[in-house]
């Protein structure tokens, strides 16, 4: 579990600590109790090894199609790292500080060396393709925990998206691995893509 990091200032508490971090008197900033603040940092770090696993599956990938698709998952990846320092930001968790994937294990952080070491003996896309869904899905579930936690309707409403978003995602592998699954070939997928 990640020790929480409190802004200067703030008193120290236990990471499993349900209790609220204070905030100065007149601050307009949501509570948060350390297991949200935890969240956060996971849900950060999660975004920024989804970001890492993408741009090395788009080098990796040959074909254009597959290409497109992965830049683009690690384009919406560092948007929702923005969204989520912006929550952070708001709750006044502090960021920065130790975060080493030693500390913070996440899904994607756990799948990197057996992934790497897959795609670099046999660069299948499928296998990329299936990875990428067992993650998103880690990440829907982390992202609806977080949205029903959530006492500030913003930022319930901002992990709602998230969680919409990585839905999107998902059905895109899932479409994506139905076809390679089927023909072994993205072509395929381009044209159904395009009668829909």
């Amino acid at each position: 579990m990640l020790s929480y990091r409190p802004t200067p200032g703030k008193r120290t508490r236990p990471a499993d600590s349900q209790v609220p971090v204070r905030r100065p008197s007149g601050a307009h900033h949501e509570e948060c109790t350390m297991a949200e603040a935890d969240a956060l940092h996971y849900a950060i770090q999660l975004e920024r090894d989804g970001l890492a696993f993408y741009t090395e599956a788009a080098a990796k990938t040959k074909n254009p199609l597959g290409k497109r698709m992965f830049e683009g998952l690690a384009a919406d990846e560092r948007r929702h790292e923005a969204v989520l320092v912006g929550i952070a930001q708001k709750m006044r968790v502090a960021l920065e500080g130790d975060m080493p994937k030693q500390r913070l294990v996440t899904l994607f952080a756990q799948l990197g060396p057996a992934l790497k070491a897959e795609l670099d003996a046999d660069a299948s896309d499928t296998k990329a393709v299936e990875k990428a869904l067992e993650m998103e899905k880690a990440a829907i579930v982390l992202y609806e925990k977080q949205a029903k936690a959530a006492q500030d309707p913003s930022t319930r409403a901002l992990y709602k998206r998230l969680v919409t978003e990585e839905h999107q995602h998902a059905d895109i592998l899932q479409n994506c691995l139905a076809y390679l699954n089927r023909t072994g070939q993205w072509f395929l997928w381009e044209e159904k893509a395009l009668l829909d």
